[in-house]
């Protein structure tokens, strides 16, 4: 995929929708800079089993990224979060 996309005047650019869809892109992900040469590359972070656990009402989900996931791992780190704030208070 090749765009030509337009710098603002803060220096921002705008990933169009399409290629933010196409790499599970949402408001908060974070994408790694580096100059290669005269080139820039830009590419997703891979995001913390921790940053994807949300808590919906009295649940907690696995917000949908499309990426694989080993959920038994989040599960583990969720469980003991909440045992290290059941500790705390």
């Amino acid at each position: 995929m090749s765009l030509a996309i337009t710098i603002d005047r803060a220096g921002r650019i705008v990933l169009p929708a399409e290629l933010r869809r196409r790499l599970n892109l949402g408001p908060g992900s974070r994408l790694r800079l580096d100059v290669v040469a005269q080139h820039i590359e830009l590419t997703p972070e891979p995001q913390d089993a921790a940053e994807l656990v949300v808590s919906a009402g009295r649940r907690t989900v696995l917000r949908a990224t499309g990426a694989a996931f080993d959920a038994a791992a989040a599960t583990r780190e969720e469980r003991d979060a909440q045992a290290r704030r059941g500790r705390q208070g």
